[in-house]
């Protein structure tokens, strides 16, 4: 089974270590300067909030897992930096995304809400195959849905954003493709 994932704006006041799609990142002190210039913060996964649903153990259950875009190469061809801590990050990067150019509407958090679904549902979620993709071998980390939710991040297209693993499914490795239907 993959892992939906289920998005809603954040409220005046919410964890800011929880599990979401765009806002401030909190992470490692130690990571606060290794930051590109043309990088967005795409999400942070705490990993305890899937630890009950990731039935093949495909990620740690402890930590967190961030993905984080390198824009340089333009809105259809981002390249994932994908993070992984095993730890309590200290440190909230308050407006991370207002930094790099057409991405400063990106700075509201949308908190992630998980649930089971079918491998191929057409859905954002976690690990599956990729829905109407199949030149792709390399293992699915992360469909993205643009239309699925009410972030506005490439709500231009009819397709999906997918995050690939390496293909030892490794984080090392990983590759995006912006995919319009």
């Amino acid at each position: 089974m993959a892992i939906g994932i289920k998005v809603k704006r954040a409220g005046p006041r919410y964890d800011e270590g929880a599990s979401k799609f765009f806002g401030s990142p909190t992470v490692p002190r130690a990571w606060v300067s290794e930051f590109g210039e043309d990088e967005i913060f795409l999400c942070q996964i705490r990993l305890a909030d899937i630890a009950e649903l990731d039935e093949e153990n495909a990620l740690p259950h402890s930590g967190y897992l961030y993905i984080f875009l390198d824009t340089s190469g333009g809105e259809y061809y981002p390249s994932p930096v994908i993070r992984y801590f095993d730890g309590e990050p200290e440190v909230v990067i308050d407006g991370f995304n207002s930094a790099v150019e057409g991405y400063e509407a990106f700075t509201k958090g949308f908190p992630m809400e998980f649930s089971p679904v079918e491998d191929d549902a057409d859905c954002t979620r976690l690990f599956g195959v990729a829905s109407g993709w199949s030149e792709e071998n390399a293992p699915l980390l992360l469909q993205f849905d643009p239309l699925d939710n009410e972030t506005g991040f490439l709500d231009r297209i009819d397709g999906y954003l997918y995050i690939f693993l390496g293909e030892d499914g490794s984080l090392d490795g990983a590759r995006a493709v912006v995919e319009r239907s």
